[in-house]
Parts: C-alpha cells; structure tokens; sequence
C-alpha cells in the first residue's frame, strides 16, 4: 500500500512539473493546479456520476501520460548533464504541448473503443479432472459422495464494481445466462461494489442479485476482495449484504456443500484494514473426502510453509488482466498467473479477467468473462 501511495505521488508530481511546461509563468502553474484538482476532486466524489466520470477519464490519461512524461523527462534531465545547459524554454513549451495533446488524443481513442468493449464479457469453457475419491467405502451412504461420482458444473465469475457509470444491463445479461447454463454452483471471486451498501439498495441491485443467485442448483459461493475493504473502512458490511442476497458467503472459513467443499480467503488487503492474519490454510482443509476449491481474489498462491493436502482447484480474480495498455503488459510482470488456466503452487488455478473494471470502464486488449467450468469425477 505505501508502495502504491509513493508510485501515485510521484507520478502525480511529474504530471504536474510537466503540464505547468505547457505555458509560461503562472499560466503553467495554474493549469497544472487544474488538472490536480479535478483529478483529487473526482475522487473525492467518487460515488456520484460525474465524479465517476473525472475518476476514469484521469486514470486512462495518466497511465497515458507517464508512458510520455517519463522518457521525455529523461531525456531533458540527461541532454542537461552532458550539455550542461537547460533547454530553451520556447522548446520546452513546444513539446509539452504536443504530448499534452498526443496524450488526450491516445485517452480519447481508448475510452472511444474500450467502453462499448467493456460493456460485453466473454463465455468462456474450462474442463477440471478430479481425482477418484477415497474411502467411498467408508462414506458409501452419503449422498454427497453419490452426487459427485458424475461430476458438478459452475459459472465462476469475479470483479463486478457497481459503480455509477456500471451498466446494469449487464448484471441482467448475467442473470439470464446463467438461468440458460443451470450450474449447480456459482463462484464469486470478491470485489462487488465500489458504493455502500445501502446505495446498491437504493438502485435496485438486492433484487437483482437475488436472481444471480437464484440461479444456482445447489449454491451460490463468495468471498471478498480489496474494494470490500475499502467498503469496510466506510461503514458498510459486504459480507452480510451478500448474505442477504443469496451467496454463501466464505470470510476464512470451509464449508461443505453438496458434492464438494469449499474455502474462501479473507482478501490479504482486508485482512490489514482489520489488522489481523488470516488464517493459517491448515486450519481450513475439510475433514470430508471430497473435491476441494479455493476462492481467493489475489492470485498469489499457497501461503508459504503449507505443506498439506492441496485443493483440487482454485479460482481468482483481482488482475483485470491488465484491463487496458499499457496494463496489460505490465500486469504478466506483476504476477506469476495474470490470467487464464495455470498452476500455482501445484494447484490448477483460474484466473479471471472479471465481469467489470475498477473505475474506467474501459477495455482495450482484454475481455471482461465468465468461465463455465466443468468438474469431472474420475471413476
């Protein structure tokens, strides 16, 4: 978190050593008060439409600006110590102006494109082999273990950001999808909402997600992620609102449900904001022999020093993968599974792309999705 505090100051710095270049004298100063004030007023206002829109708009330019700031800014610093002279200011004027437009020209393209791209997600198929049960024997009168031998389906999807600029017509898609899939489970990765609790009430969103959830032949399963805890920090209780409207809801906790068992993490990010640990993986293995799936919102793997049974499958979301350039190049060196089907850790994990954004809603490079996920039982 100080990391990302440092990265964003700095950057906002250079933003505004280059934009007050545009001008000379207070001229320059004060556009660059400007844009730093639209940028931090915008997320003061981060609930409201219009301040959803300034937030989006500036988080598309500055990824967008800095690709330029940074290597102009090393040029001028660099041409400095071998001529050891400033460049002339008329110069200097010049160019910041032409990136200042070059990078709104680049934002506009992208939010041109990405937002109608953005407001469709992907089906998409994935197959899971799990391994024969054991001691079916010793558990033959169970009828869990009964439903299992021929396999479950699940629509796993994850990273929804109602906002207000989410276009609802896509939770709605959502619900009709998977009335026309009928998957025994549905799987939640974390990151619901970006407003309270009670604002997600007063649009309407509790009787739609009601249908979401309804929609699941045996359960609907969730977890939390990073923005839950953003919304704890404000008031609110994700936990108890997704309770409310039909999810199961996993805070550290296993449950066993039909023909398979599941553990949801607390999110790493909501576990500081509460200042505590999470718990060990060990404490939360299932005493039932059957399969095993992990929801975790940041694919970060098996905690380190574990070294106990392994869940059969695991299920993320967080990475957006990238969601938009230069994000989705970056991301593949922030993480060891940015997205799609690997193993981490000796476990097969998933990684989803989400059904949303954080903030922009905007999509160049990526596909929101959904993943239809087949679990077939070996004999």
């Amino acid at each position: 978190m100080f990391i990302f505090l440092f990265l964003l100051l700095a950057g906002l710095a250079l933003i505004y050593f280059n934009v007050s270049a545009v001008a000379p004298g207070r001229k320059g100063k004060l556009a660059a008060l400007v844009v730093l004030v639209a940028i931090f007023a915008g997320m003061t206002l981060r609930g409201t439409f219009v301040g959803s829109l300034t937030v989006s708009f500036f988080a598309v330019w500055l990824c967008q600006a800095l690709l330029l700031y940074i290597p102009w800014g090393l040029f001028r610093a660099v041409r400095r110590i071998v001529l050891r002279r400033a460049m002339p200011v008329q110069t200097v004027i010049l160019v910041s102006r032409w990136l200042l437009v070059a990078t709104v020209v680049v934002t506009l393209s992208l939010i041109v494109y990405g937002v109608p791209h953005n407001a469709r997600y992907v089906l998409r198929d994935a197959t899971v082999e799990l391994p024969a049960i054991e001691n079916v024997s010793a558990a033959q009168d169970s009828l869990a273990v009964k439903e299992t031998s021929d396999g479950f389906t699940t629509v796993c999807f994850s990273d929804i950001h109602v906002d207000p600029l989410f276009d609802r017509a896509k939770l709605e898609r959502m619900i009709a999808d998977v009335d026309s899939i009928k998957p025994d489970f549905l799987l939640f990765g974390g990151d619901l909402a970006d407003v309270p609790m009670g604002t997600l009430d007063e649009w309407g969103y509790d009787s739609l997600f009601r249908k979401l959830t309804a929609g699941a032949k045996v359960a609907a399963v969730a977890v939390n992620g990073n923005h839950e805890g953003m919304q704890e920090r404000e008031g609110s209780d994700p936990g108890a609102w997704m309770r409310k409207v039909g999810f199961v809801f996993l805070d550290d906790a296993t449950e066993c449900i039909g023909p398979a068992c599941f553990t949801g993490r607390t999110d790493f990010q909501v576990a500081r904001r509460r200042d505590m640990e999470r718990r060990p993986l060990a404490e939360l293995v299932p005493s039932e022999k059957l399969p095993w799936i992990l929801l975790d919102h940041q694919p970060k793997g098996i905690e380190g020093g574990y070294s106990g049974r392994l869940p059969d499958f695991a299920f993320s979301g967080h990475t957006h993968n990238g969601q938009f350039f230069p994000g989705t190049i970056v991301i593949n060196f922030v993480w060891r599974l940015a997205y799609g089907e690997g193993m981490l850790d000796g476990v097969r994990w998933l990684v989803s792309a989400g059904v949303d954004c954080w903030g922009p809603p905007v999509r160049v490079g990526s596909d929101a999705d959904m993943w239809i996920v087949q679990f077939k039982q070996k004999k």
